[in-house]
């Protein structure tokens, strides 16, 4: 009867994390084996990350909610590992629950890149990866809208949005990163704060905010294409 009962108990622990509703994420401002916040963008890669899960996430240094002041056990706790060797980068994540209970542990993520900022890039992006699957959560379908203008006629057209952008603050303006990180977008402040000069790879144009919506307008021959962003400043 004893072994049944533990049998019992462990199979509810094992189930407990797919059957929990999580809302939010709260992430580290700096990981421990770091000596300054957000070396090399990570902890704000590693925010979007989770973001892009369906998460509402937080650093821990922020101000929470009052849902989540209340009940901090609503929300997942991320961190990071470090585990490099001379000539490898190596990292893995863990998310714990409220009782510091593991619910995922990450594949080690590796890098062998030279430069340290591509390493830890690389191996966070393969670490976070590894971990998509087990996030027992529904993410929300997003859509990127193509508007084909030429003269008075305009074509509409959507494509799937599979990340959401984001900001990371830069000099000039800023760089709009996805999850993997990859630099998507560069833009340059102007003298309005909705108005950027912008570049996409190899084109060139502006990005814009119309109707609480970020675009980017680039002219393609004579043809005028204004593509709706979805990013998070």
């Amino acid at each position: 009867m004893k072994k049944l009962v533990l049998l019992i108990v462990l199979l509810v622990n094992c189930l407990s994390f797919a059957q929990e509703s999580y809302k939010y994420a709260i992430i580290p401002k700096k990981f421990n084996f770091f000596k300054e916040e957000n070396k090399y963008d990570l902890n704000v890669i590693t925010k979007s990350f989770f973001e892009n899960q369906g998460f509402e996430v937080y650093f821990n240094s922020d101000i929470l909610p009052d849902e989540l002041s209340e009940n901090r056990c609503a929300s997942i706790y991320v961190d990071a590992f470090e585990e490099s060797s001379l000539f490898l980068t190596k990292v893995y994540f863990e998310v714990k629950d409220c009782s510091n209970n593991v619910l995922i542990k990450s594949e080690l993520g590796t890098s062998r890149e030279k430069d340290y900022k591509k390493a830890f890039n690389e191996a966070f992006g393969k670490a976070l990866n590894s971990i998509k699957s087990k996030l027992d959560f529904k993410k929300s379908d997003s859509n990127k809208d193509l508007i084909l203008k030429s003269g008075k006629e305009v074509v509409s057209k959507s494509k799937e949005l599979p990340y959401r952008l984001f900001a990371i603050t830069t000099s000039t303006g800023y760089k709009l990163v996805n999850e993997k990180p990859e630099t998507v977008f560069l833009l340059y402040k102007t003298s309005d704060n909705f108005v950027f000069l912008a570049i996409k790879g190899e084109i060139k144009g502006v990005f814009i905010k119309k109707n609480d919506q970020w675009l980017f307008e680039h002219y393609e021959g004579e043809n005028l294409i204004s593509e709706v962003v979805d990013v998070k400043f």
